[in-house]
């Protein structure tokens, strides 16, 4: 493990060595800065391939910056994008002899011939911290053996100390360093050495792809390579070998018949399951570690760098972006405060108008069109040069899961936006987790920024609600505690819990009433009007106008309608995959019924226990029926 005073103290006691890495680094930074003064083409490209020699030159620490930049067309020109996409794949191996011999030693055994059959001459990929061989084990079952650079945690642990000093300075020189004021940069230096450590333990990367096997392996075209913990070390590593091409070699995949925006798609989903489901995220996904396979799945690697987000945090950031998406800014605001940016004692209210003035021109058209990175240096133009804030300790490796993901996104499509492909998951989380049913019931209501006095003070929002139920629609993935059904619709227990919850509020219940009987006035006033004017157009206008029909009237009733023709397609698909066959009382939906029987009828699966939650779904099932019949 990392402990940043015990390495300081090792090292300390050895100048020597720190001033020759120092003097080493020093050294190629200055050539690089030679080159940088030229501003043409040729000089560019020069220049990025030089330091991509030199963070090759550098080591492990340095690789590892490169691939985290190689995917940000964001951040760097194509020609440095071009230098630095060989990190994903094309590291300088180490000694074959050398790794040879780590692996008898760590497995214990005299010569490769005891545990496998077979065993590639020379490594099959190259990477920042190991090198991969292709073996065989002794029952036949191909795998891959990854292993550990040589002397490696003290070549990383001299880069952290370096990286430390640097940042001590800067903090030391901060009152003539704006952007450096209030950051904890030795604090970030120290999170990411952290990390970095136990990414070298393999371990720990045993456990934690057992780990995400357990919590994302059901998801479709997911792929998660089997572990063999009887064959792993500290250096060494066994695994399932996959086969399969780069998700950013987009011709391989298209030769396989396979589209690949549709396994961005799938990336997208999952991580959004890891950063905001169980908050167990993998912190470097770069390209190197998502291959496409032939038969159709998106294969994860490497899982030695991973975090983990409090379930707090979870929720708030999934309310952040629906108020990103819905241009709440008084709800972002709030999100601040939650997220812990800011203190509890600072009012958000007079941070809105900032918030609007970063966001509202960057918004286009399309709010869910904003990238992640946008999101992000909000938070920064607006909090950090404004308020006194603080970081919390996960916000640097989710920043940086995020921002990679997205760059990877856009190197394949630069029209891809991550936060689009993601809101349908947001969707149905926010309509259907009972957790989250506080922020369901403010995006409805939106009583943050009315005026208590104000006559549409606790208007229900239609627009969101269509919103809700139509993105949802388009994710494939359940809720929390509920399941999928073999056809593919959504599991009836969280719709009853939603319907259970709404009846239940009681300034919900009274908001939605008093929408109802309002909306139905202007409803029958628009058939009235309808039915005098017939065909008449003109006519027709003139008597809406006459009946007191505003434009935004005529708005909300078509919303109404929308929203009410949505609910009836949702509760018909959930209602025919949870019907019972009066033939051979199989549930199921109708289609896959094995009885030549074709009436079905509403039944809800028997449950074994009946908390509160199961008794308030059986009631709201018993009003459905009725009403059904």
């Amino acid at each position: 493990m990392y402990n940043a005073a015990e390495v300081e103290e090792f090292f300390g006691q050895r100048p020597f060595l720190v001033l020759g890495r120092l003097l080493k680094v020093l050294t190629g930074v200055s050539k690089c800065a030679f080159l940088a003064f030229s501003k043409d083409a040729e000089s560019e490209r020069r220049l990025a391939c030089r330091v991509r020699e030199l963070f090759t030159e550098l080591g492990p620490t340095y690789i590892k910056l490169g691939q985290a930049l190689s995917v940000r067309p964001d951040v760097l020109p194509e020609a440095f994008l071009h230098e630095f996409r060989e990190f994903q794949d094309s590291v300088t191996p180490f000694d074959n002899e050398e790794a040879v011999k780590l692996v008898l030693r760590e497995l214990n055994c005299s010569q490769l011939s005891e545990l496998f059959s077979d065993f590639s001459a020379q490594p099959v990929a190259a990477a920042s911290l190991g090198q991969v061989y292709k073996a065989r084990l002794k029952n036949g079952q191909s795998v891959a053996v990854k292993v550990q650079r040589p002397n490696l945690a003290e070549n990383v642990a001299l880069d952290l100390v370096l990286a430390r000093q640097v940042a001590k300075s800067l903090v030391y020189f901060e009152e003539f360093l704006p952007g450096v004021q209030g950051n904890d940069l030795v604090g970030f230096v120290d999170a990411f050495g952290q990390r970095l450590f136990e990414e070298l333990d393999y371990e720990m990367e045993v456990k934690n792809a057992q780990r995400f096997r357990e919590l994302y392996g059901d998801q479709e075209k997911l792929k998660v390579p089997t572990m063999y913990p009887s064959l792993a070390t500290g250096k060494v590593i066994v695994m399932e070998w996959i086969d399969g091409v780069k998700l950013t070699d987009t011709n391989a995949i298209r030769g396989l018949g396979l589209e690949p925006l549709d396994y961005i798609s799938v990336g997208i989903e999952c991580a959004m399951r890891q950063l905001l489901e169980h908050g167990f995220f993998h912190a470097d996904p770069h390209p190197g570690n998502f291959f496409v396979t032939g038969k159709g799945e998106l294969c994860v690697l490497d899982f030695g760098m991973m975090s983990e987000m409090p379930k707090e945090a979870r929720l708030a950031v999934i309310q952040h972006i629906v108020h990103v998406v819905n241009r709440d800014y008084a709800g972002m605001a709030q999100d601040y405060n939650h997220l812990g940016f800011i203190s509890e004692e600072i009012d958000p209210r007079p941070i809105v108008p900032k918030i609007q003035a970063y966001f509202e021109p960057r918004m286009s058209t399309k709010a869910a069109a904003v990238s992640f990175k946008t999101i992000i240096d909000g938070l920064e133009e607006v909090i950090f040069k404004n308020y006194p804030f603080s970081v919390p300790p996960f916000y640097a490796l989710v920043v940086r899961s995020l921002v990679t993901l997205e760059g990877l996104a856009l190197s394949i499509d630069p029209k891809y936006r991550v936060l689009a492909a993601a809101y349908p998951y947001l969707a149905k989380r926010v309509l259907l987790d009972s957790e989250l049913r506080s922020s369901l019931f403010e995006l409805l209501i939106n009583t943050a920024t009315a005026k208590p006095d104000a006559p549409d003070a606790r208007r229900f929002r239609w627009d969101r609600a269509i919103d809700l139920l139509r993105e949802s629609s388009k994710s494939s993935v359940a809720v929390p505690g509920s399941t999928r059904t073999p056809e593919g619709t959504d599991d009836m227990g969280p719709y009853l819990d939603l319907a259970s919850s709404l009846i239940e509020d009681a300034a919900f219940r009274q908001t939605l009433v008093a929408e109802l009987a309002s909306t139905a006035d202007v409803m029958i006033a628009d058939i009235i009007g309808g039915a005098m004017s017939g065909s008449d157009v003109q006519q027709l206008q003139k008597l809406r106008k006459r009946l007191g029909l505003q434009l935004d009237d005529e708005a909300r009733v078509s919303d109404v309608r929308e929203t009410v023709n949505l609910i009836a397609e949702k509760v018909a698909a959930t209602w025919r995959s949870h019907s019972q066959c009066y033939g051979c009382g199989e549930f199921g939906h109708a289609s896959s019924c094995r009885c030549s029987a074709s009436f079905h009828v509403p039944q809800r699966p028997p449950r074994q226990k009946r908390g509160c939650r199961e008794r308030r779904r059986e009631k709201c099932w018993a009003q459905l029926t009725r009403s059904g019949r």
